[in-house]
């Protein structure tokens, strides 16, 4: 009996050795690129705040739609899009290199360990870019403002944030590898430009949910948008004073989508992956 468990322990030592290695080896290619993906999140991130709370408030903000609580609004919906944004945009760039004209899944498919860990090592690496990009996001939204007109953040919720940022990863680097095995590697650069865009424009992150009430057949239609209940759950994370969706909602939408989308990614991904 003592030998069988020491088998088994040896087994799953095997198997998870190789994925931590992966793990790893992402994490040093990040390592590697930070300055890069850091400098890329502040420039797209400070330019879009710097515009909206920063000068637009003070160019007569109201009759432009644009008044000194915008900041409020807006810094959430930032902090979610660059979390879906690099999420999804890593995993899927992932994918096209693995199934694209070199396979590099071929080189991965050597290492004793299960194909879907292998994939899930591609969700691991979207989910970390995903939270550094909320952590480079969140100080620009909170410090880049009119004068005398900070967002109203309260960041004593911080473990509400941290579940909401990590939830939000997972659930996009998930999206991006089911999107990316299920178009040709050569069209990734189709889904990048046009639709994750038209997600963002929709996904409620410069206005809150509730703010489509006047619009009533939108608010529905854009329900259909994963970007919302993104934007949603940072909101009511830093900004809970601003209407949004019911926490409940919230949490089974994302939890349910995190469990779906994984599922499916792994799946399609293993199918993918065979010669």
């Amino acid at each position: 009996m003592a030998v069988t468990t020491t088998r088994t322990k040896d087994v799953k030592l095997t198997i998870w050795r190789p994925f931590f290695i992966l793990v790893l080896r992402e994490i040093r290619r990040l390592h590697k690129e930070a300055v890069g993906f850091v400098t890329k999140i502040a420039t797209l991130t400070l330019a879009t705040v710097f515009i909206f709370d920063f000068v637009l408030p003070q160019l007569g903000g109201q009759s432009l739609g644009v008044n000194a609580g915008y900041a409020t609004i807006l810094a959430p919906g930032m902090v979610a899009v660059a979390t879906c944004n690099q999420a999804f945009t890593a995993a899927l760039t992932s994918v096209s290199q693995d199934f694209g004209p070199l396979r590099r899944i071929d080189q991965a498919l050597m290492a004793p360990l299960p194909v879907p860990l292998i994939a899930l090592t591609r969700i691991v690496d979207g989910t970390l870019r995903g939270v550094l990009a909320a952590c480079v996001a969140l100080p620009i939204v909170t410090f880049v403002h009119a004068p005398g007109a900070p967002p109203a953040i309260d960041l004593t919720r911080w473990p509400l944030l941290l579940g909401s940022v990590v939830g939000s990863g997972v659930l996009f680097a998930a999206l991006g590898i089911v999107i990316g095995t299920a178009i040709n590697p050569a069209r990734v650069s189709n889904v990048l430009p046009y639709g994750l865009p038209v997600m963002i424009m929709l996904g409620c992150v410069y206005y809150p949910w509730a703010a489509l009430g006047p619009i009533p057949w939108l608010q529905y239609v854009v329900l259909a948008n994963p970007v919302v209940y993104v934007t949603e759950a940072t909101r009511f994370a830093i900004t809970p004073q601003l209407g949004h969706l019911p926490e409940s909602v919230l949490l089974w939408t994302i939890g349910v989508g995190v469990i779906l989308t994984t599922a499916v990614g792994l799946t399609r991904f293993t199918m993918r992956a065979r010669p």
